[in-house]
């Protein structure tokens, strides 16, 4: 791949967006204002401005996994049709979709939009490379973890190098990216210690996958 390759990053005042322009300074990453996927008349605009794009990194994305459930109509919006637009207007792109690694086994509204997300990026882009994964802030960011939800994801600064390598080589489809089979509160116990725990029966407002299957 080489260096002088016009990179987009959707996304990019969001975690993985800014994480990932450590490793891609010069690549083009506007935040919602500049690019707004919903709004069919800010992609044209932005398409106009940025015509030759080589590489895109679809970051962006609705994920209030709770608040889906009520808000389903934004959820899919930005999800499902707003990965539609940008990948519908950057088809010969190499299209990199940043999905969910629930995607795989999807039990609510936010983990089936991931999935329909893939639909659209496979329908719209031949070259594309669909990333399941899962990433957490560092320091993990609240004060209580699942005991008994488990991830194969890591932190967002392991995470981001991972998805990089496999942009760098150039890889095609779909595949899983993680550390291995840990669970939410081992995974936060690491940055916080004094984490408590919580079990995802504790929450009523939505059903929350135990097991991301692979």
């Amino acid at each position: 791949m080489e260096k002088n390759n016009h990179i987009l990053i959707t996304g990019g005042s969001g975690l993985l967006g800014m994480e990932l322009q450590k490793y891609f300074p010069n690549c083009n990453a506007p935040d919602h204002r500049r690019l707004d996927i919903t709004d069919l008349n800010s992609i044209h605009t932005f398409k106009g401005t940025y015509p030759f794009i080589d590489i895109v990194i679809h970051c962006a994305a609705y994920t209030k996994v709770e608040r889906a459930e009520t808000d389903r109509a934004e959820c899919f919006n930005v999800n499902v049709i707003g990965t539609h637009a940008i990948a519908e207007a950057y088809h010969d792109a190499y299209f990199v979709y940043i999905s969910s690694e629930y995607a795989s086994n999807p039990v609510n509204f936010y983990s089936y939009t991931k999935l329909w997300g893939e639909e659209a990026v496979k329908k719209n882009c031949k070259n594309n490379l669909i990333i399941r994964t899962l990433f957490k802030a560092n320091p993990f960011p609240y004060a209580q973890a699942f005991i008994d939800q488990y991830t194969y994801g890591d932190y967002v600064d392991v995470i981001a190098p991972m998805i990089v390598k496999e942009i760098l080589f150039e890889t095609k489809g779909l595949i899983n990216l993680g550390t291995g089979r840990k669970s939410i509160f081992e995974l936060a116990r690491r940055t916080r210690p004094d984490i408590s725990g919580i079990s995802v029966d504790d929450v009523k407002t939505v059903h929350l996958p135990r097991e991301a299957k692979l």
